[in-house]
């Protein structure tokens, strides 16, 4: 049988082009996977950084601390008041009431309620960036992320026990009036409909 009849898989020369092509795809496929995982432990890193940056803000840890604990004792930060006699206060059901309330109502506010604002304005603030940066691509799985678990949870999911329903429900009125959306989509995003917060949603 002459070559030119020869079945293109027995002619060494075919076998060994294919072989190549094989090994080729193999690695550049190997080479594609390496190269999407170091990216995505870039991306990991870099938002890891960029939620020291948040948590470092005083204003942002005053407003973990005061969803997180039950009328915690809150000092701001000198810079932001001097006085030591209105620099310090305790956050309680009423006080977070009346800020959210006095805004969404357009009242002046007190000192500490202003001083309570502030605080929750930084923190909802950091969840749009957050979710912007997911957006716009450059975070992947990265945003399922425990520490944004954490403070979604502390605004939008009916299971927190620290704050009452009624604080939880005027928060969620004031993040989706104050049009917090990244908050909200982060919100959906993390927590499940029926433990969802009333109120914790994107509007229409």
């Amino acid at each position: 049988m002459s070559s030119e009849s020869r079945p293109w898989y027995r002619n060494p020369e075919n076998v060994i082009h294919l072989l190549t092509l094989v090994g080729a795809v193999v690695a550049f496929g190997l080479g594609l996977r390496e190269y999407r995982e170091d990216q995505r432990w870039k991306r990991l890193a870099l938002f890891n950084e960029q939620l020291q940056v948040f948590e470092a803000e005083p204003a942002i840890g005053d407003a973990l601390v005061m969803l997180d604990y039950r009328d915690p004792h809150v000092c701001v930060a000198e810079d932001a008041v001097p006085d030591p006699a209105r620099r310090c206060m305790q956050v309680t059901d009423s006080l977070m009431l009346g800020a959210l309330s006095g805004i969404l109502e357009g009242r002046v506010l007190s000192d500490h309620e202003h001083q309570v604002v502030y605080a929750l304005d930084r923190l909802l603030t950091a969840l749009d960036r957050i979710d912007y940066l997911h957006a716009q691509g450059f975070l992947g799985s990265e945003v399922q992320h425990p520490t944004v678990a954490y403070w979604i949870s502390l605004i939008g999911d009916r299971r927190a026990k620290t704050r009452p329903p009624e604080v939880h429900r005027k928060l969620c009125d004031y993040v989706r009036e104050m049009a917090y959306v990244g908050a909200l989509r982060l919100v959906a995003q993390y927590t499940p409909a029926e433990q969802r917060v009333e109120g914790c949603t994107v509007k229409p």
